[in-house]
């Protein structure tokens, strides 16, 4: 009788994720989880140069400005939660792939929320 139980389990479990969407197709955020952010859009091997923190614009962190504006993203510029510091030179060009966060009405920042998924320097 154990078997069948089991059997029953992993049989519902797959239902369950089936229907649900337990696949490692989605994305997974590894940022930005403890403001309960929610992924609103995915980029893909974009152009951009960085840019270091300035105290004209985003003292607090180095930024990512995307050579093609995106409709999705409210302020144009990234914030990335996970620049490497190989990557934090001012007038860098690069190539990179990652998550959009969203950002709440309420916050008044100068980048969007950004998590990089893959980086590499380009040549302008």
């Amino acid at each position: 009788m154990k078997p069948m139980y089991i059997l029953k389990k992993i049989l519902l479990m797959t239902f369950f994720c089936s229907f649900s969407g337990c696949s490692d197709d989605e994305p997974q955020p590894g940022c930005y989880q403890e403001d309960n952010r929610k992924i609103i859009a995915t980029i893909e091997d974009a152009n951009g140069i960085i840019r270091e923190p300035s105290e004209s614009f985003c003292s607090n962190a180095f930024t990512i400005d995307p050579e093609k504006e995106e409709d999705f993203n409210p302020v144009g510029i990234f914030g990335a939660c996970n620049l490497a510091e190989e990557f934090q030179i001012d007038g860098a060009n690069v190539v990179f792939s990652g998550y959009v966060y969203e950002s709440f009405e309420t916050e008044n920042i100068c980048a969007d929320f950004f998590e990089i998924t893959e980086m590499r320097f380009s040549n302008p």
